[in-house]
């Protein structure tokens, strides 16, 4: 089975450094490696910003800047992959300082060993992937969430339209009839369309001016959008054909 070739960025301005990160690299490396170093912050920021790589290697001292704040531009570039920080002096602030910044672990130069290399870059990994599939997850929520208030959307417009939109069919159906309807009674009926129209503009309206998320109960198992029509949003007209809709 042929491995995966797996890439490892370096952003070091000591190319000694570098070669012997390598070394070890290829000692603890179970996965076929693609190595690409960098001497300067620049040119490292903006090829770990392309996020072509699976981990990068960042030096704490580049220069003007510190690796922290490398570290910074290239999480504001967009790129996620785990970081591991490499200092030359092992202090303990800094590593605290790191890892409160989002980096992955540390490494003090001129005490890595193949073990602690292993190690740290498999916790790395490790907790990288973790935060994918909670990641992954939580757009499965939301997506999910989404999915039902979109759904209650539906179901709230169809409950809140279909008493008015029947009223209008059921008389126009009627009226275009025309057997024997007394006039007196199709001004009646006309009266309830035009009731009814007024309230599918009124059930627009409302939909528009929704501005937060509530529910209501809909039926024995499901609920729907609350578009603020009162308990229950429907038109009913007189014999008279006036509107005795309850807000």
């Amino acid at each position: 089975m042929e491995k995966r070739k797996f890439t490892i960025l370096v952003i070091d301005d000591d190319p000694g450094d570098i070669e012997i990160l390598r070394r070890l690299l290829e000692e603890v490396m179970d996965l076929e490696m693609e190595f690409v170093a960098f001497n300067d912050s620049q040119s490292g920021c903006a090829e770990a910003i392309r996020c072509q790589a699976d981990l990068i290697f960042l030096d704490y001292l580049l220069g003007m800047e510190t690796g922290l704040e490398v570290f910074n531009e290239i999480r504001k570039g967009g790129c996620n992959v785990p970081v591991i920080m490499l200092t030359g002096h092992g202090s303990e602030e800094i590593a605290v300082e790191a890892m409160k910044a989002g980096v992955s672990d540390y490494l003090a130069k001129g005490r890595i060993t193949s073990d602690s290399l292993r190690l740290v870059v498999s916790n790395a990994l490790q907790k990288f992937e973790m935060q994918e599939k909670i990641k992954e997850q939580r757009e499965a929520l939301l997506d999910a969430e989404r999915q039902r208030v979109m759904m209650e959307s539906v179901g709230a417009a169809c409950h809140h339209f279909a008493q008015p939109l029947t009223t209008m069919l059921s008389n126009l159906q009627m009226l275009a009839k025309d057997e024997g309807i007394e006039e007196s009674d199709k001004r009646v009926m006309f009266q309830q369309c035009l009731g009814a129209a007024e309230m599918m503009r009124t059930i627009l309206n409302k939909f528009q001016q929704v501005s937060e998320y509530r529910t209501r109960p809909y039926l024995a198992d499901a609920k729907i959008l609350d578009i603020g029509l009162g308990s229950h949003g429907n038109s009913s007209q007189s014999p008279e054909g006036k509107d005795e809709t309850k807000a």
